[in-house]
């Protein structure tokens, strides 16, 4: 990544701060920032209404999406002095994973959720959830992916290993086979891993890794 273009991601990054600033809690800006970074940080800006919908699902966020969306907007439109301060500067040294793994990671295991019928759908929200497990895994993953699976939030994870990521994709196939069967199942991941490269082709050679 060249310096331009890092900075100009650290400016946009400052904006979204400033923006939500009014609506949400310090733990809830950071996760919803690595969101915004994992996967829109080189996105055209009017993917700015789909951030906004995803993090609007539910609640008084959901209830407030369109004075988020305008209070965006017009911090993406202030002079670089007006914007509050990085609240990450050091993130470039932080994660141990790399933006476009827990990108890839989190758009596959979105497709995965996504796949197939309701029951099923339901049914492996459910098992994920009951094989999170706090002892062994990361706390901050665990709440990560208990939010995400509980549908209370986009899923959104930071600072793992590409071992973790890996073995929570290979748990999920693995509760597939055990619902659906082998067969449906190879179909399944094949289905996720297609839409995954459609919308997102640089996620290809990094989904590999994987899986």
């Amino acid at each position: 990544m060249s310096s331009m273009m890092r900075h100009d991601i650290t400016v946009r990054r400052r904006a979204i701060y400033t923006g939500l600033k009014p609506f949400m809690s310090e733990e809830e800006l950071l996760n919803a920032l690595a969101h915004w970074e994992a996967h829109y940080a080189t996105a055209p800006r009017f993917t700015l209404q789909r951030f906004v919908s995803e993090l609007c699902r539910e609640g008084e966020l959901r209830q407030r999406r369109a004075d988020i969306l305008l209070s965006l907007v017009q911090a993406m439109n202030m002079p670089v002095k007006s914007l509050l301060a990085d609240p990450l500067p050091d993130r470039e040294s932080l994660p141990s994973t790399s933006v476009s793994e827990t990108a890839a990671f989190e758009t596959l295991m979105n497709a995965l959720i996504d796949g197939g019928n309701k029951t099923q759908r339901f049914s492996l929200r459910l098992d994920l959830l009951a094989s999170l497990d706090t002892r062994k895994m990361p706390v901050q993953f665990c709440h990560a992916m208990q939010r995400w699976l509980g549908d209370k939030a986009p899923l959104n994870v930071t600072g793992v290993s590409t071992e973790l990521l890996r073995a929570m994709v290979n748990r999920a196939y693995v509760i597939m086979c055990e619902r659906q069967g082998p067969v449906l199942a190879d179909k399944t991941l094949a289905a996720a891993v297609s839409q995954v490269v459609a919308e997102r082709p640089e996620l290809e050679r990094v989904i590999k890794k994987l899986l």
